[in-house]
């Protein structure tokens, strides 16, 4: 099928789909037509090396500077007239206004050197495929062809994509953080579906979708961090929970309150932070008595003694297998060892006064005045804070169905 024909038969699709709107299709058809002239007008500079004898650096100054568009607009607008020279039917195509701009960009980036014979070959295709099929398709079946016509390329570009892996943490005024990054494809699918699978809403779940987002990374990084070998040289001598290393500081009498706040120490900042916070820290950790004289000198470090031992966590996930709150599927790695009453009010270190908690829902419980109250054998009641209950039942193990009553005898 050659050009003419593929412009006869967009031109009559276009007309069909047009209906009550012809002014729409005769505007954007003539809006190609003057980007164009513009795209020639651009190459015109360029090849004769007019913005050189100016004083321009490159052209992309000169256009920036021409046109007064920001320089990623002027990179495309260069790399689309400069590539469009060697695709002489693509090029008229879009001089007649049948070929969509975004096409033609899937195209200029589709074609380089290495391939050119291969294109030049297969260009009337190509663009038969450009008019005819929706942009989405287009694009998948342009990948396809180009995996075939260049597979090694394919490989580089990979690569490439690859190594333009980056993240970024910063740390803001108000001690928020903000993270911002780039991943290859293959890395983009895994956080992806990572994810979704820590972020799906359990019941009583009002936060957003992009805060679950954001709790379900950290849940990642906290199951990490329990997970991961930190001693590669001795890996017999790996803690079975590496709790990564926060100090919290706060006047006992506070935490007991519950009033008033402390700071917390990391290895990159210090923040002044409210008892509740440091109330939750301290459900599962490992404890110094620290003393201070007036002028904040340190005079005595007692030993480090943890709350929770290993040995009552996995009989935890043996009972819980992750977090218990109703609806929420995230693991056990990625939970903490809460105690339904506090140590710091008297609560005991055992079983039945401890259950698994995600993060979201171990902040969530302590800063929002929900509560947890122990029945025994396992068994809990989540109360709202207008004291509505709901109970938690641990969960069955296999398929066997419970032959005691569902709730402990008092």
């Amino acid at each position: 099928m050659d050009r003419n024909t593929i412009i006869e038969c967009v031109e009559e699709a276009q007309r069909y789909a047009a209906g009550p709107t012809p002014e729409v299709v005769d505007a954007v058809r003539a809006r190609r037509r003057q980007r164009s002239h513009e795209l020639e007008a651009v190459w015109s500079v360029i090849d004769r090396g007019v913005y050189v004898s100016s004083g321009f650096r490159s052209a992309t100054d000169w256009l920036a500077t021409t046109s007064n568009e920001s320089i990623g607009q002027c990179k495309t607008t260069i790399r689309l007239a400069v590539r469009i020279q060697n695709m002489p039917t693509v090029r008229s195509a879009f001089a007649d206004g049948v070929l969509a701009e975004s096409a033609l960009r899937l195209l200029t980036e589709a074609w380089h050197a290495d391939i050119a014979d291969v294109f030049e070959r297969d260009e009337a295709l190509l663009l038969r495929w450009a008019v005819e099929l929706p942009h989405k398709d287009f694009a998948m079946v342009l990948d396809t062809w180009r995996m075939h016509a260049d597979p090694d390329r394919e490989e580089r570009t990979a690569q490439e994509l690859y190594e333009k892996r980056s993240l970024h943490l910063s740390s803001m005024l108000d001690g928020l953080g903000r993270l911002d990054g780039t991943l290859d494809p293959e890395g983009l699918a895994l956080v992806r579906e990572a994810i979704r699978a820590l972020s799906r809403p359990a019941e009583l779940d009002q936060r957003t979708a992009a805060q679950r987002r954001a709790d379900a990374l950290v849940e990642l990084a906290r199951i990490a961090l329990t997970t991961v070998n930190d001693d590669e040289s001795e890996p017999s001598k790996r803690r079975k929970r590496n709790r990564p290393k926060v100090i919290a500081t706060v006047e006992y009498s506070d935490l007991a309150a519950n009033s008033g706040g402390g700071t917390i120490d990391t290895n990159h900042d210090r923040i002044v932070v409210p008892a509740d916070t440091i109330r939750r820290l301290a459900c599962d950790c490992g404890l110094h008595r620290m003393v201070t004289d007036p002028l904040g000198t340190v005079v005595d470090y007692g030993r480090q003694q943890r709350t929770i031992t290993d040995q009552q966590f996995d009989r935890l996930v043996i009972r819980d297998h992750g977090c218990r709150w109703p609806g929420c599927g995230v693991p056990a790695a990625g939970c903490d060892g809460h105690h339904a009453e506090h140590w710091v009010d008297g609560g005991e270190t055992h079983g039945d006064n401890l259950v698994l908690l995600c993060w979201h829902h171990h902040h969530f419980l302590h800063e929002q005045h929900w509560s947890i109250e122990p029945s025994g054998a396992g068994h809990f009641t989540l109360h709202e804070p207008n004291g509505q209950p709901h109970a938690m039942r641990p969960p069955l193990v296999g398929l066997a169905l419970p032959t005691q009553p569902t709730l402990p005898v008092s």
